[in-house]
């Protein structure tokens, strides 16, 4: 049987690990525990009566927020920024640097949603400006679109760690404030980059392959329609170049519906 690591061990071993995170290596075990941090016994009925009494008095930790609530609160772009940076409901802001909100123009008539921040994101704090944002503009620029005649955003405003993808909680707790995003911009067109702002924002089960290609409808909360195209993230391309041919009859497809504006 392997000896128990001691302490000394243990934060070598989370040093090497945030290490390996920044690096992008994800998956790693769970660290053991020592026997020194075992669990404390549970509180007496003294302690707890305690406890209440200081919650009561409006001591202790603080209520749950309330995202939706934040999200529908804000009445522009910047007071939602500013809900984002006071919110504290979604556990993948204690890991990230920095809210990664949007970058270009909040009144084009093109608003592009991708899922989450990477490495360059987070630590810029602007969205799509990594290896797959430069293919993003290129794409963009094919067919006359730039930064000031776009809108690009996440459905998630912090990075994940080691740059994985974001769970269903996550992106559940961060959708509020997605859908205000949109609801606030108002723009004439959205763009659904990959599967997970595919999914989420069209509340559909259908992977990316099937969903792409095609308009839909993106309703706000008034009942205004909004064409949407979901689209493969340009991740996908870099890894998949073969699949540009058919990212580039959508982007055709999107310069068309523009036109028809």
């Amino acid at each position: 049987m392997t000896a128990p690591l001691n302490p000394e061990d243990i934060r070598a071993l989370k040093s090497l690990i945030g290490w390996w995170e920044q690096s992008g290596v994800e998956a790693l075990p769970p660290l053991p525990v020592p026997k020194s941090a075992q669990p404390a016994p549970p509180p007496s009925v003294e302690a707890r009566a305690t406890g209440a009494q200081a919650r009561q008095a409006g001591f202790g930790a603080a209520p749950t927020q309330d995202g939706r609530a934040m999200a529908q609160a804000a009445q522009s772009l910047d007071e939602l920024k500013q809900a984002l940076d006071a919110f504290d409901g979604c556990p993948l802001k204690a890991t990230a640097t920095q809210t990664v909100f949007a970058r270009g123009n909040p009144q084009a008539d093109v608003m592009v949603v991708g899922e989450a921040p990477g490495r360059e994101e987070d630590r810029e704090g602007a969205p799509f400006i990594g290896q797959a944002g430069h293919l993003l503009d290129r794409m963009l620029a094919a067919i006359g679109l730039d930064e000031t005649t776009a809108y690009i955003t996440n459905v998630v405003f912090w990075r994940p760690p080691g740059n994985r993808k974001p769970t269903d909680a996550e992106i559940e707790t961060c959708l509020p404030f997605a859908q205000r995003h949109i609801a606030l911009a108002r723009p004439k067109l959205v763009v659904l980059a990959g599967g997970i702002a595919a999914q989420s924002l069209l509340h559909s089960r259908n992977g990316i392959m099937a969903l792409r290609g095609r308009w839909h409808d993106y309703t706000l909360g008034d009942g205004t329609v909004i064409p949407a195209l979901p689209m493969y993230h340009p991740a996908f391309l870099l890894r998949r170049p073969q699949e540009k041919a058919k990212s580039w009859q959508d982007l055709l497809s999107l310069k068309a519906k523009l036109a028809a504006l």
